[in-house]
């Protein structure tokens, strides 16, 4: 209880200063992190099982966005998916890979092995943030949304693969994702919802029966593909997916809603306790140039994809900002390839910090681009989105509510206004 009601104090106090100042939630809750961390106060110590905890708002973000897109819909993102998600994580993999690489290998002899690691793992982008950052301006169903989340998609299965490469390239031989177990999640998955468990649940008519249900299906889910050596995230992406179409899609995403939010911002405080200040007062100079490189090098790429994709031309570099920062998925990498001794202490916290502070700035910088002239790339001064006022859009369902994502076109990318922030 003395926990919780540190947490809470720290978040309440941090997050309306930084909403007043105009920074957004996202800054707050790291601050609070920095605050009651082992850097500061040390009101919290054991960091690693925060985050683990924490990791859980994440997955049930992506079960709330699988919501929104019924089978169909999701195979229409193929493109999204794997073109541009693998072209992305090659492209920023290999130009963060010689940049990181070569200076940490002149300040501290890393190896070309963890070197190509470390730059794919910078590749990727934080899920929560980027999407927490769409959701606030109202731009989740858009196709720069769909976009952005077809590319976070392909980096939570890539992730897998590359923490499987920290251990194998080490000292540890860590063993590859199970086939068989798998395929025995995805099995369990698909007879728990031919069995129709969370209609059983709601023939009670009991509200907190039906929460509790719904949990028990998010949680069981991402749980059984983290016990195949898969990501608990995409467990609950796809269980969301499989029930898009289902009659309980609207109580299921209220009834995961208020989870959703507060996990999240426990998320964001375990990050921001993860930043160790010493870190940071030894190797400021490395710290501020490897945030520089880290956004430029990203957004500059990214940037180029919008154009390819044909985004509208005020939403390419707001596409590009939104998936620069570092990822969550980061960490645990950095931390395998630390065990499996391809890189140092030294190095894992300087990177880890690199990756947390780019959370913080990149918020910072959309809040910046929203006061940008929409002729030079901002977004300022224009107008709302209107809502699709095509039924069959909305995941396929005649009386859904316009919230789906319309078709990645670049002719409906060009006509798609972009919206004010609501946050």
């Amino acid at each position: 209880m003395n926990l919780i009601l540190i947490l809470l104090l720290a978040a309440v106090l941090c997050v309306p200063l930084t909403q007043r100042l105009g920074l957004g939630a996202i800054p707050g809750y790291l601050v609070a992190g920095v605050l009651v961390g082992p850097s500061c106060l040390k009101l919290v110590t054991d960091v690693s099982d925060m985050v683990n905890v924490s990791q859980w708002g994440v997955v049930m973000m992506l079960f709330v966005i699988g919501l929104e897109l019924a089978p169909k819909r999701l195979w229409a993102m193929r493109r999204e998916v794997f073109a541009l998600g693998a072209m992305q994580m090659l492209a920023c993999g290999l130009l963060l890979g010689l940049v990181f690489g070569a200076a940490l290998r002149h300040m501290a002899g890393m190896g070309w092995q963890a070197a190509v690691l470390c730059g794919l793992s910078l590749a990727l982008s934080s899920t929560a943030v980027a999407l927490r950052l769409l959701e606030e301006r109202g731009l989740t169903r858009t196709p720069m949304g769909r976009s952005a989340l077809g590319v976070l998609l392909f980096q939570d299965m890539a992730a897998i693969p590359m923490l499987v490469a920290a251990g194998l390239l080490g000292a540890g031989g860590a063993s590859a994702p199970s086939f068989k177990e798998a395929l025995v999640a995805v099995a369990v998955v698909a007879v728990a919802y031919r069995l129709r468990l969370l209609g059983w649940a709601a023939k009670a008519q009991l509200k907190e029966l039906f929460t509790a249900a719904a949990l028990l299906m998010v949680v069981g889910t991402a749980q059984l593909f983290d016990y195949a050596g898969l990501s608990a995230g995409l467990g609950g992406f796809l269980v969301g997916v499989l029930m898009a179409e289902s009659r309980y899609r609207d109580e299921l995403e209220t009834a995961i809603e208020p989870f959703k939010g507060l996990l999240l911002g426990l998320f964001f405080v375990a990050i921001g306790m993860s930043v160790n200040l010493s870190v940071v007062a030894d190797h400021w100079a490395f710290i501020l140039a490897g945030v520089s490189a880290l956004l430029a090098v990203k957004v500059a790429v990214l940037y180029g994809f919008a154009r390819v994709l044909g985004l509208p031309r005020y939403h390419r570099l707001l596409f590009a900002m939104v998936l620069a920062q570092g990822g969550e998925f980061s960490f645990a990498i950095f931390n395998e390839a630390w065990d499996n001794h391809l890189m140092d202490l030294d190095q894992r916290d300087v990177l880890a910090v690199v990756v947390a502070v780019s959370m913080g700035v990149v918020p910072i910088l959309i809040k910046l681009l929203e006061r940008v002239p929409e002729r030079l790339g901002g977004m300022a001064d224009l107008p709302a989105p209107e809502p699709d006022p095509d039924p069959s859009t909305a995941g396929g369902r005649p009386d859904a509510s316009p919230r789906a994502l319309p078709p990645a076109t670049a002719d409906t990318a060009t006509d798609t206004a972009p919206g004010r922030p609501r946050a």
